[in-house]
């Protein structure tokens, strides 16, 4: 009950479950790529991205930037070439008025037919992009059409997506207790490849195709407090098929803000996946049209939790 003559408490890192509808037209890439994000963003528990102009105008920078300069690093500019607004999406942003002090960008390129209807899938079906849909970041800002045209390849697609906090801003996370997964349960049709060299940069490059990445991220609210040095130990995480046949996979661990350790199953470090995540990837492409169950246990900050779901792939 609030103080006689007060408004109730607000929950500051409470998440977002309504934000104000986009400016951009309604039949335009950037408009089917907002609501894509938040689309999936919404399945997996994590709170909605509000539409932000000053990254719209980062994001269209640096788009026009790759659409005017040779995709060498698609993260990355080089002062004194045409378009250049800064070294890397935080200052660009700052550029444009944004002034965070970290901005995370992801990028995805297509001369397909399904141009920007492939940007959220591609980063969602992946190692390192899929921190955007767990992300506690709050605002975010678009640029999703057609660059150029290459050589052999046709007319591409780019889509730039920059997302971040506002300085007055707290991270929107769930409570404790939390684990948040993709694919998510009961998800049918997850691509059974993930063709790890088409991210940059590429994870387990030894492996020319893997399966699908199965993340789980156990961020929450407490994991973002001052000083917190989260711990969790893993007991156990595997795929399986419904009959039980184990998937060989690697799992990876982030080293990055809290610490992972195992009494089961063999961790590998890499400090590029979201803080707070483990991502167990199949070592090669899964069945189609086959139901795969996921089973994690373990302690987390000194508490037992456990999650197992199913998901289905699709035709390949």
């Amino acid at each position: 009950m609030p103080p006689a003559g007060g408004a109730a408490p607000t929950d500051a890192s409470a998440l977002a479950r309504r934000v104000p509808p986009p400016t951009y037209a309604d039949d335009s890439g950037n408009a089917y790529v907002f609501n894509a994000v938040n689309a999936l963003r919404e399945k997996l528990g994590s709170g909605l991205l509000t539409q932000n102009p000053k990254l719209d105008r980062a994001a269209l920078a640096h788009h026009q930037y790759m659409g005017n300069n040779p995709f060498v690093n698609m993260h990355a500019e080089t002062a004194g070439k045409p378009g250049f607004t800064g070294i890397d999406a935080t200052t660009r942003g700052h550029a444009a008025g944004y002034g965070a002090a970290y901005i995370e960008e992801v990028i995805y390129g297509s001369n397909g037919a399904d141009k920007v209807a492939g940007c959220a899938p591609s980063w969602a079906n992946s190692i390192y992009h899929v921190g955007l849909f767990f992300s506690g970041m709050r605002d975010v800002g678009i640029a999703a059409l057609a660059t150029r045209t290459e050589p052999g390849l046709g007319r591409y697609t780019v889509c730039v997506v920059n997302f971040s906090l506002d300085p007055s801003q707290v991270e929107q996370l769930p409570e404790d207790g939390t684990i948040r997964v993709y694919p998510y349960p009961e998800q049918t049709k997850v691509p059974t490849v993930f063709y790890n060299h088409t991210e940059e940069p590429s994870p387990l490059p030894e492996y020319f195709e893997l399966g699908p990445p199965v993340t789980l991220s156990f961020k929450t609210k407490s994991f973002a407090a001052a000083g917190a040095r989260p711990a969790i130990v893993v007991d156990h995480l595997s795929i399986a098929t419904a009959n039980g046949e184990p998937v060989g996979a690697k799992i990876l661990a982030s080293p990055v803000g809290g610490t992972f350790s195992t009494r089961g199953p063999a961790l590998q470090d890499d400090e590029r996946i979201a803080p707070f995540t483990l991502t167990i990837v199949p070592v090669a492409r899964m069945k189609p049209n086959t139901v795969y169950t996921v089973a994690f246990a373990g302690i987390v900050n000194g508490n037992a939790l456990s999650k197992t779901w199913t998901f289905s792939t699709g035709q390949r």
